[in-house]
């Protein structure tokens, strides 16, 4: 906890929005107490808390009402990651539990909120460089056949697990639903015609030719977190998996994005691939295409704010420090795949 300071206040965090907050956990059966320490974990879109009560360690998570977030602009983000959580809990994997959330007036704005239980992690952010590969490929396994257990989500299957009301179609739904990656090409295709950018607009159509003769896997959608990586694997000292955190680009979609996803967090692509199809007897394809499509999604992001800057839009409200290394990285990735062309490579 030594990277956390004094919250209230400084960040807004004030007594009267904990007071309001702690009434809604009270209203669901949830005792606190007073509030013994309130500290800054992450400012970004608005800011994640942890605030330790008399009776409980808690994290609360703050989003701006409206958003974007991979190039996706959403208005409904605290949704989102609430919706994600439940789905994740109905597949069996372990989350933060949820004790509340709703909206509460912070700095003259209204925003959405979720207040979750702590989940104090033994190991360092960015655990897997001082591991072995197999520690993080056997967690990332772990989550991504739970997760795959429960698919073919279509809004009959949402709504059967009460997840839509009835009536309510999928684009009711508070998750992005891109069920194939015919869906999700068809959008990077349309932010990147909408930027301009041509070097984008080319490397989505070659992405695209990647996918010739892909078909959807027989057992349909399932919730994909899209950015499973150690930072988000919570785990003790031996390595048991206590919770899987950062829901928010969560979307509903084919499983073999998420696998990609955890192939490029490791330093060894091929083994959560192979290891995933050895352990659930699916045959997954060709890696490379779903690998290019992470990337894609990802290069869209540094794409898109240049956009934004070159019309006067404002840029989302969030440290991008990160996400200028992660969108490098996407980039470099699309260069290897001959995707984007190379500029240290000389034009004859």
């Amino acid at each position: 906890m030594n990277r956390h300071h004094d919250a209230l206040g400084h960040y807004r965090l004030d007594k009267a929005t904990l007071n309001v907050v702690q009434a809604q956990l009270a209203e669901g059966g949830v005792n606190t107490g007073n509030v013994l320490e309130c500290s800054l974990i992450d400012n970004d879109r608005g800011g994640t808390f942890y605030i330790k009560f008399e009776q409980r360690e808690t994290v609360m998570r703050v989003w701006d009402v409206h958003c974007s977030w991979w190039a996706f602009e959403f208005a409904r983000q605290g949704e989102r990651e609430v919706t994600a959580l439940r789905l994740a809990r109905e597949a069996g994997v372990e989350v933060p539990h949820i004790l509340a959330s709703g909206k509460v007036e912070m700095a003259s704005k209204t925003r959405h909120y979720m207040v979750s239980d702590f989940v104090a992690n033994a190991r360092e952010d960015d655990w897997e460089e001082s591991e072995p590969p197999q520690r993080f490929a056997n967690l990332a396994v772990a989550v991504l056949k739970k997760l795959a257990s429960n698919s073919n989500l279509t809004a009959a299957k949402l709504t059967e697990q009460g997840f839509l009301k009835e009536g309510e179609s999928i684009t009711d739904f508070s998750l992005p639903y891109m069920p194939d990656h015919k869906s999700v090409l068809k959008y990077c295709r349309e932010r990147a015609q909408e930027t301009g950018n041509t070097a984008a607009i080319a490397a989505v159509e070659r992405v695209t030719d990647l996918f010739d003769g892909v078909e959807p896997l027989p057992c349909g959608p399932c919730l994909v977190h899209s950015d499973i990586h150690p930072g988000n694997l919570l785990v003790d000292k031996d390595f048991k998996l206590l919770g899987v955190v950062d829901w928010e680009e969560a979307a509903i979609s084919d499983l073999r994005l998420d696998v990609a996803q955890a192939c490029l967090a490791s330093m060894n692509r091929d083994l959560i691939w192979s290891m995933f199809e050895e352990e659930t007897g699916m045959t997954l394809g060709e890696k490379k295409p779903w690998m290019a499509l992470v990337a894609i999604m990802r290069f869209m992001v540094s794409v898109q704010i240049e956009w934004y800057e070159k019309i006067g839009k404002e840029v989302p409200d969030r440290n991008l420090s990160g996400w200028e290394s992660l969108c490098g990285d996407a980039e470099e990735l699309l260069i290897e795949f001959d995707l984007l062309p190379n500029p240290e490579v000389a034009v004859a």
